[in-house]
């Protein structure tokens, strides 16, 4: 029961945070006719610009495969491991840079900068394996 949860539940937050955005995206494409749905779910999609109003689902997918599907690579492969999790990072430091999805450039630099710090520290455990 508790491996069906541990499965279930980063898969199930990941379905349920897209399936929520999805049914937001006509009410949020006009401005004027705000359901109850989308104010409720306002912490998903007040951060970002309105053509990236998707992109918490985008973030919680990194987090998920930063932190568990990188795990499933086998441990004799923790190089592997890591340049799959630098490759990530890499590439989502630049899609931040080049989309630049929040409403305020300070969560923008922000974002990048995390982004960066993150790849520094993947980098530096190649460096050492």
């Amino acid at each position: 029961l508790a491996t069906g949860f541990i499965v279930v539940w980063p898969i199930g937050s990941l379905v349920l945070y897209t399936l929520l955005l999805a049914a937001c995206y006509k009410p949020l494409k006009k401005k004027k006719s705000r359901t109850a749905l989308t104010r409720a779910t306002r912490f998903l999609h007040r951060e970002y610009v309105l053509t990236y109003y998707w992109w918490e689902a985008l973030e919680l997918a990194r987090k998920l495969v930063l932190t568990g599907a990188v795990l499933l690579i086998p441990e004799e492969r923790a190089f592997l491991r890591l340049v799959v999790a630098t490759l990530i990072c890499s590439c989502y430091a630049v899609g931040i840079a080049a989309v630049r999805p929040y409403k305020r450039i300070e969560d923008s630099v922000l974002a990048v900068a995390m982004s960066l710090v993150l790849l520094l520290f993947f980098l530096g455990a190649n460096w050492t394996t």
